[in-house]
């Protein structure tokens, strides 16, 4: 209790305080221990956030970085080294067109690739021609 007259908290109601404020630690040593300990692990970590922003572009900056990837030095040589490798290039190509499964891919000069035409020479061959069709919609 705190004695009125002096304004001064008696030994039992300090004891409690203390152990409010100390939480899960023993002494005041203890949690100033922690508290630099804590405070090192914040200035890591926000050191490496930064080096991580620093390394990735901005969402604005993203096109300028791709193309200076893309059209480097390394990227002009390696170009040139594939170009004049027909093996690679062929590689590189086939490993491409396997990717794009489910695309159809157009002949030669951009053409549709296109199943022969069917006539049918009676009525009955093209009502089967028109069901056949309207099953293969849904």
């Amino acid at each position: 209790m705190i004695n009125e007259e002096n304004n001064v908290a008696d030994p039992e109601t300090r004891a409690e305080e203390a152990e409010l404020i100390l939480g899960k630690f023993e002494d005041v040593d203890a949690l100033a221990h922690a508290y630099k300990a804590l405070e090192a692990e914040f200035t890591r970590r926000s050191q490496r956030l930064k080096a991580l922003e620093a390394a990735a572009p901005l969402d604005g900056n993203a096109d300028e970085a791709r193309a200076k990837t893309e059209s480097g030095p390394d990227a002009d040589a390696l170009y040139r080294a594939v170009s004049q490798n027909e093996g690679v290039r062929a590689r590189v190509v086939s490993e491409y067109l396997s990717s794009l499964r489910g695309v159809p891919l157009m002949a030669g000069s951009g053409a549709g690739v296109t199943a022969p035409s069917q006539k049918a020479s009676s009525f009955r061959e093209a009502a089967a021609f028109a069901l056949g069709y309207l099953r293969n919609q849904h």
